[in-house]
């Protein structure tokens, strides 16, 4: 509710500005020539510009504050759009069945593809494990990087986040630790309470 009242302050605040610019222009009620009109439909396409873009980067700096506080909490999901293995192969997925969710000392992967039925039922496979060594990590250019290590019945692994400067997408690298088997996704950053995936059937 707090994040949705930011972002409806920083867009009235907006298009308060840009209404008050409009009255100001009307009264003046010389006729312009042409040129001058040209020139003012210039500026107010130009100041129309910057305020989408202004707009846009307010959002995205909100985006990205819920997920540096969802990483810091230690309660957030990755929903990835596209998969990795180790040799740059890579594949779009449904960020519905695809993620990894960390939730206190419990974390979830999950990776299935649309219409085959699988081991958890949505194409796939589903892990849990127990967290170990969580760490955080926040850099200068507001990238945050997490490691944990996670271990669990047929779930024995490293996981290595990686979110960007901006916004809220992110890069997770999972390495099991007993097989040469890596996997990496890429998606967005959600808290959990904004997250709305589907998790299929675990095996234990």
């Amino acid at each position: 509710m707090k994040n949705l009242i930011k972002i409806f302050i920083v867009s009235i605040s907006l298009m308060l500005s840009s209404n008050l610019f409009a009255q100001d222009a009307s009264f003046d009620e010389q006729p312009l020539t042409k040129q001058e009109l040209r020139a003012q439909k210039r500026l107010e396409k130009k100041k129309e510009r910057e305020q989408k873009k202004l707009i846009a980067k307010q959002l995205e700096l909100i985006i990205h504050e819920n997920a540096v506080r969802g990483i810091d909490s230690a309660s957030f999901v990755l929903e990835a759009t596209q998969v990795y293995d180790r040799y740059g192969n890579v594949e779009n997925v449904n960020s519905n069945i695809n993620f990894v969710k960390v939730v206190g000392n419990k974390a979830v992967f999950q990776l299935g593809f649309d219409g085959v039925v699988g081991l958890n039922g949505v194409g796939g496979i589903t892990m849990e494990g127990t967290i170990s060594g969580y760490e955080v990590e926040k850099l200068d250019n507001g990238r945050v990087n997490v490691k944990c290590n996670v271990q669990g019945p047929i779930m024995m692994a490293n996981m290595s986040f990686t979110m960007d400067g901006e916004g809220n997408f992110a890069n997770v690298k999972v390495r099991a630790q007993t097989e040469n088997i890596e996997l990496s996704f890429r998606g967005q950053i959600q808290p959990n309470n904004h997250s709305s995936v589907y998790e299929g059937m675990k095996l234990f």
